[in-house]
């Protein structure tokens, strides 16, 4: 029976195929080539085997009917390939918005950097020319990203969190050109620095008093602007979006928790200032060159008057008193915690220039109240501590002094030489022509600037990075202006609890009666045991003293007396346990000297007090170890220390910062 006969026959019997019958007669008539393999809609394409005439009869079905050709591959095909034209058309009208917004974005920022100078020039009429065109420039900015287009597009995947911190920056843009800029063309007419000025020294308040009722409206449109900018997760952007966007991000992360601050603190300010009345402010300089806890000697002070914004240094009989009879004069006194005053040596309470020896500010405050109580009468309004390295920061925005009978300027560059080393091999070992010389000079540059006429700003730049430093020290009695000085931290307090910050801390006082810390350089570490449960806070101490030869009142004074060159550094180096922690451990485990290791609970704190020689061009280490009890890794880590001549890097280590939260910014 031939093949052909059988299909017929199949062909006839229709119904009995099946399709795996149906796809066996396909595969065996293509190898008779009697299928069309083109057609694919054709399934037994016999033509001429079922008694037709060899036309297209084959493509019937049995009941007849033409079978449907099926035409969806092309279908979709074409469809995607319409979608993709659409998306690229879709993604070129972005990157034209995307590349316009940029443009106008840069141009309103070049735009933005003519208003000051504007100002400075008194054309206000251009400022605001100039305002207008920039809002133009971030309303059609705004505009563009606040599309469909652009929140479909922040969705994407890969690219959706770039697109919206592009979005989110230049809305936060817009908010601060049309809502802050006006309130800046307001105030920036009151910045000139001649509106600062006060005839006679201090500051003009007026400016600072015509801005406080504005500062609301400005505050809100920040944290508007802030909205927006904390949606931004820099992390998932790109480096080259991050970058850009940066510099905005970092204006209002940092702008709107200042300008709330001073909207809560600006009446404060004033009334520091004497807006609201006279004020009497005893003003310490604290001599590096003779360490002290909190700075140095304050042997050099003043009794300054501010009233609205007025400042003159007394020179009456009382307040002489109260500055020379301090270091000369024997005024013995004590803490409310009288057992805690064994840490330290026992002339600590007798002398003001021992008064800095601890490391609580509010402590040194509190005796030197007494002081001012024997000599001036009555309380003072606020104790102020500096030394002169911050006056160093201030004389690089004031600019030189010329000091009365001295043919050298006193400059940002020679200040710190000048007070703490020179002076002293000047006037050889005739100290009270030094602290006299020390005093006038000191005097003479916050005479400077009290003058006024500095760019403010860049002055308060300047007390930020002194008080960073641990420089700068405040105490007022009265309680608000108190926790103000809490806040910016400048009050030096030491914590008894953790409720805010775990803090740890190594403080230095002189013990050799020396200007020889001039010479000092150090280094604080601290380390922690997360299996111990331990922190150890160390400081290095490097005698960088070239030379022996040098003035008696420089060298030190009880040195030969304890069998130890002049040139050698005696220094009491104060730890303390952490609160509610023990302090399980020191190192050395004992000082230098028999007898002159002290310990004592202060502040509710386990302290000891070790006695350390560092000889001529030698460092030692010394460490407090301390257990960690559980709240304290609840706050972050406040670590305090020494200023000394030079800057004291700080190192935490790794094993302490993956235990403690970071810091609020």
């Amino acid at each position: 029976m031939s093949r052909a006969w059988q299909y017929a026959r199949a062909r006839e019997q229709g119904p009995a195929i099946n399709d795996s019958n149906t796809r066996s007669a396909r595969r065996r008539a293509r190898e008779l080539g009697t299928v069309d393999d083109l057609d694919p809609t054709h399934e037994l394409h016999l033509d001429g085997l079922d008694g037709g005439d060899g036309d297209d009869s084959g493509d019937d079905d049995t009941d007849g009917r033409k079978r449907p050709r099926r035409h969806w591959p092309w279908i979709v095909v074409l469809s995607l390939l319409l979608i993709i034209i659409a998306l690229a058309a879709i993604a070129g009208i972005f990157f034209m918005q995307a590349m316009q917004v940029k443009d106008d974005l840069q141009d309103a920022k070049a735009r933005v950097a003519k208003i000051v100078p504007l100002v400075k020039d008194g054309d206000l009429d251009g400022a605001k020319r100039v305002s207008e065109q920039v809002l133009s420039l971030t309303t059609s900015a705004n505009k563009t990203v606040s599309s469909d287009l652009w929140n479909f597009a922040s969705q994407v995947p890969w690219v959706g969190a770039n697109v919206a911190a592009v979005s989110e920056t230049t809305q936060a843009t817009h908010i601060l050109v049309r809502d802050a800029m006006p309130l800046a063309l307001e105030l920036l007419p009151l910045a000139d620095t001649d509106n600062f000025k006060v005839a006679g020294g201090g500051i003009n308040l007026e400016p600072f008093r015509a801005a406080q009722p504005k500062l609301p409206a400005l505050r809100e449109v920040f944290d508007e602007a802030k909205s927006h900018v904390d949606r931004i997760d820099l992390d998932a952007v790109h480096p080259f979006v991050r970058d850009n966007i940066q510099q905005l991000v970092d204006i209002v992360d940092d702008s709107a928790p200042m300008i709330d601050f001073a909207e809560q603190n600006l009446p404060i300010v004033l009334s520091v200032l004497g807006g609201d009345g006279p004020r009497s402010y005893a003003l310490l300089f604290q001599n590096l060159a003779e360490t002290r806890a909190t700075g140095g000697n304050p042997a050099a002070g003043a009794v300054l008057t501010v009233d609205n914004g007025k400042v003159t240094m007394r020179e009456d009989s009382p307040a002489l008193r109260f500055v020379s009879e301090g270091p000369k004069g024997w005024h013995e006194q004590s803490l409310t915690d009288q057992g805690s005053m064994a840490l330290f040596e026992r002339d600590t309470w007798a002398r003001s220039q021992n008064y800095t020896r601890t490391p609580d500010f509010t402590d040194t405050a509190h005796l030197m109240t007494g002081l001012w109580g024997a000599t001036v009468g009555g309380t003072p309004d606020g104790i102020i501590s500096i030394d002169p390295v911050v006056l160093s920061y201030m004389l690089s925005v004031t600019g030189p002094v010329t000091v009365a009978g001295e043919n050298q300027k006193i400059t940002a560059d020679n200040a710190v030489k000048l007070l703490l080393s020179d002076t002293y091999e000047r006037f050889g070992g005739r100290g009270e022509l030094a602290d006299a010389y020390f005093a006038k000079v000191s005097s003479a540059v916050f005479s400077k600037v009290m003058g006024g006429g500095w760019d403010p700003l860049k002055m308060i730049e300047q007390l930020q990075k002194a008080a960073d430093e641990q420089r700068v020290y405040a105490w007022f009695k009265n309680e608000k202006e108190q926790a103000m000085s809490a806040e910016l931290g400048i009050d030096g307090r030491v914590t008894s609890d953790n409720k805010t910050t775990t803090q740890t801390g190594v403080y230095l006082n002189d013990s050799s009666h020396s200007k020889l810390e001039y010479y000092l350089k150090s280094t604080i570490t601290v380390t922690c045991s997360a299996e111990k449960k331990t922190m150890t806070t160390s400081v290095s101490l490097h005698n960088t003293i070239p030379t022996g030869n040098l003035s008696t009142y420089t060298l030190g004074a009880r040195n030969r007396s304890w069998g130890y060159p002049r040139t050698t550094m005696f220094l009491d180096v104060v730890g303390l346990a952490l609160p509610g922690g023990k302090l399980t451990a020191t190192s050395p485990g004992n000082g230098d000297r028999n007898g002159w290791d002290r310990s004592a609970v202060y502040k509710g704190r386990e302290a000891k007090s070790l006695f350390i020689t560092v000889a001529k061009g030698e460092t030692k280490t010394v460490s407090f170890t301390s257990s960690i009890p559980d709240d304290a890794l609840k706050s972050p880590l406040d670590v305090r220390y020494t200023p000394t001549v030079t800057q004291t890097p700080v190192t935490v280590d790794e094993s302490c910062a993956t235990m403690f939260p970071a810091p609020a910014e």
